[in-house]
């Protein structure tokens, strides 16, 4: 069973945890479809922005 393209939070009340393969829009960055990233300081909807620096 896929998570829904849409689900963006993988628990709810839960902010700072996002679905990686949904926030991702660059089609070179590879995501796995259950991979999860966590940041309690910036927007995790961000990481693309934050953490792909070289690519």
């Amino acid at each position: 069973m896929a998570i829904s393209e849409k689900k963006i939070y993988p628990r709810s009340r839960d902010a700072e945890t996002v679905y990686l393969k949904n926030v991702v829009t660059d089609p070179g960055i590879c995501v796995g479809d259950y991979t999860i990233y966590n940041d309690f300081k910036n927007d995790p909807r961000e990481f693309q922005t934050n953490n792909v620096l070289f690519h």
